[in-house]
């Protein structure tokens, strides 16, 4: 069977680059410095390249199960294995993470616009425009998306220029000497970066729609190494500038970050900031409420559009219901247990499981011919 769908809904393969590197860029960027630092310290770039390294291997595996699947996405490969019925629910499963990780997306982000730009907006009004916002693009099509994450790519990169600003202040020699804890540190640091780098899952649902997807690799590799050299460099001029005792008691180190930035123009350039990381959060909420939208739609056999408007009103209503800085630190932990048990657990045991069936088929075929 196919592994792609018809040519006019694909995109060309280099864009993968940008739909996986534009979904593994998020909200976490604010304040991941000062979560990685609980263990290696200053050391704790090593737990981001360590991470970072091990994304590759989740791609590789992603691939690997993917090109056995029958349609080439997640959907019809739960079938395959387990039947239709726990097939579904199994899929109705990777449903609801979804709904948690589009949860914490926008509601972590309408928690920085209530601190630092709308203090008196309530979260429904936020969450609505954003909501309404995603709806409109997803109901454009995949293409419409892929644009999208092309352009919530380039544009917020501009940015980057502005760390120049604080890297003047920068002490380079704190990072000094290197490479001084033990290994039980970095063991600690890395799972925490593991949340910088969610996003990548999502690969399972949208691999039919890449041109050539079985040698878009590459592109897929580029995008994971284009997210850690990016991390890594937040992470290395946060350091510089912070001690470490001041990161343990900062919430965002990196918007704070820019409030350094004066220009004779622009007096409160961090509202830049916070209104860019709006272009930043786009592209990961508008693929997974696709995401969601496909598996109503392959499973429970909605339509698309009411599938999109089912999935948007459900995380309306979860969200606005969040309150709570405490809250959303919870919601933040439950992502990310459940993203490491998804990256680090159930793509190793469908591979593994995918190779038995492999195995079995090859043993029985190779009877057969011996038996002639």
């Amino acid at each position: 069977m196919s592994k792609q769908v018809s040519e006019n809904l694909t995109v060309t393969s280099f864009y993968l680059w940008f739909l996986l590197h534009g979904t593994q860029t998020g909200i976490a960027m604010l304040n991941f410095p000062g979560k990685i630092i609980l263990g290696a310290e200053r050391d704790a770039w090593v737990s981001i390249l360590i991470t970072g390294a091990s994304i590759h291997l989740i791609v590789w595996m992603i691939f690997y199960v993917l090109d056995h699947s029958e349609h080439g996405d997640i959907i019809s490969l739960h079938r395959q294995l387990f039947g239709k019925w726990l097939g579904n629910v199994l899929t109705l499963g990777f449903y609801g993470y979804i709904l948690l990780f589009i949860s914490t997306e926008v509601r972590s982000y309408v928690e920085v616009l209530h601190v630092w730009v709308f203090q008196w907006s309530p979260s429904w009004e936020l969450t609505l425009i954003i909501l309404l916002t995603s709806i409109y693009i997803v109901a454009g099509g995949f293409r419409v998306i892929t644009g999208i994450c092309f352009w919530c790519v380039m544009i917020p990169s501009i940015m980057l220029i502005t760390l120049y600003f604080p890297m003047k202040y920068a002490h380079w020699m704190s990072f000094l000497p290197l490479l001084t804890h033990d290994a039980s540190d970095y063991v600690k640091s890395a799972p925490r970066a593991v949340p910088l780098f969610l996003g990548a899952e999502f690969l399972l649902l949208y691999y039919p729609y890449i041109k050539n997807n079985k040698k878009a690799q590459k592109w897929a590799h580029l995008a994971a190494a284009h997210t850690t050299s990016l991390y890594l460099f937040f992470a290395c001029v946060v350091f510089t500038y912070f001690n470490i005792e001041e990161l343990k008691h900062t919430i965002w180190p990196t918007l704070i970050l820019s409030k350094i930035i004066r220009f004779p123009f622009f007096e409160r350039f961090d509202y830049l900031y916070v209104f860019n990381w709006f272009l930043i959060i786009l592209p990961r909420i508008c693929i997974a409420l696709w995401g969601g939208t496909q598996i109503l739609r392959k499973t429970v056999k909605l339509k698309a559009r009411p599938a999109l408007w089912l999935t948007s009103i459900l995380l309306f209503v979860v969200i606005v219901q969040l309150k709570g800085p405490m809250t959303i630190d919870r919601l933040d932990a439950l992502l990310s247990v459940s993203g490491t048990i998804l990256l680090y657990g159930y793509i190793p045991l469908l591979v593994i499981w995918v190779s038995i069936i492999r195995m079995f088929k090859r043993s029985k075929l190779s009877a057969r011919i011996e038996s002639e």
